[in-house]
């Protein structure tokens, strides 16, 4: 039963009990007859004042009701754009703004589980890609050594090491394709440390010791004096710290230049690191931390990467609510950066 017509039974109801009353006050003799009329009158004007008071009151009251009932139809059928208008009564503005806000969480959590969907079936399209490959190199060398087709010894020695780097390449894969899930759906707490910054980057340094040294790179360390240690979390700081400094090294022609640099300004911690390869075009620059993509037609044809090291990277300094880029002519050079707040 609708609300106007439970209001409406329920003036009648009160108006019929107190004709009751009257008309046994006649029966009684209680009045007199003219009293007994003139208190008739009254209470029947009464009621009908009543009735109207009920209709004008309830209707912005049944309007909000109805309008509610019409957007909860659409929220139902995955509309989540109309909102109500918050008018009417205090409780029923406070209402439709509690439905309004509860309309736009449901709108949000709907596009992210879209997102979420969307990313899997990427995920999916691109793992399976970029498995394919070393997949059917192990299966061709194991092949060739199965049914001893190769004899000589430095052959199959070369096939061993092609299998060994392939199944590293696909252990690497599936570490980061982890590593960016977990990220990305927030797996991992924002927990920080006081680092030292200085510490970091010679931990970095010393793991690209040996490429460093074989194509004659220069580096070139500029960091500021007397650095406070950075709230951070260090591993994944580090992760990224590698991650754009194996790519610098990997466009780094022999006895180039490679600069890193620290410092703060602003209360918030800067980190970069330049180098002279093949730049970034400035059309790709913008979606370069974007998960699988590859810059097919300068950096990555040599390099032969997931597509996930910057994706990462990007996850883990929003993580930190910081900032990542690159900047980069297009043709020769690029710097690529963060900036991290001190909290």
């Amino acid at each position: 039963m609708k609300i106007r017509t439970l209001l409406l039974l329920a003036n009648i109801i009160s108006l019929l009990v107190i004709l009751v009353f009257l008309s046994f006050a006649y029966a009684k003799m209680f009045f007199s007859n003219e009293v007994i009329l003139i208190l008739t009158i009254i209470t029947l004007l009464a009621g009908i004042l009543s009735i109207g008071v009920n209709l004008f009151i309830t209707s912005p009251l049944l309007k909000s009701v109805k309008q509610m009932t019409r957007e909860a139809r659409k929220m139902a059928n995955g509309d989540f754009n109309s909102k109500v208008i918050e008018e009417g009564p205090a409780e029923m503005k406070e209402l439709a703004v509690n439905f309004n806000h509860m309309s736009e969480k449901i709108e949000f959590m709907f596009e992210e589980l879209k997102k979420s969907e969307r990313f899997k079936s990427e995920l999916i399209a691109n793992v399976s890609h970029d498995l394919r490959t070393p997949l059917s190199a192990i299966h061709s060398f194991v092949a060739a050594l199965n049914d001893d087709i190769i004899e000589d010894e430095k052959t199959r020695k070369h096939y061993y090491r092609t299998i060994l780097t392939e199944t590293n390449r696909l252990s690497s894969l599936i570490e980061e394709v982890l590593e960016l899930s977990e990220l990305e759906t927030n797996k991992i707490p924002y927990s920080p440390v006081p680092s030292s910054i200085d510490r970091m980057i010679i931990e970095t340094l010393q793991q690209f010791e040996r490429k460093l040294e074989g194509k004659g790179i220069n580096i070139t360390v500029s960091l500021e004096e007397d650095m406070p240690a950075i709230p951070l979390m260090p591993l994944h700081i580090k992760r990224v710290m590698t991650n754009f400094l194996q790519n610098a090294i990997h466009f780094s022609s022999l006895k180039s230049y490679i600069t890193i640099r620290s410092w703060i300004e602003d209360d918030q911690f800067n980190f970069s690191i330049e180098d002279e390869g093949p730049g970034v075009p400035k059309e790709e620059q913008h979606e370069i931390f974007q998960r699988f993509y590859r810059v097919e037609k300068s950096r990555n044809k040599k390099m032969g990467g997931s597509g996930l090291g910057l994706a990462i990277c990007k996850e883990i300094i929003e993580l930190h609510d910081g900032k990542i880029g690159v900047q980069s002519d297009g043709v020769k050079g690029s710097i690529f950066w963060f900036i991290l707040p001190i909290r």
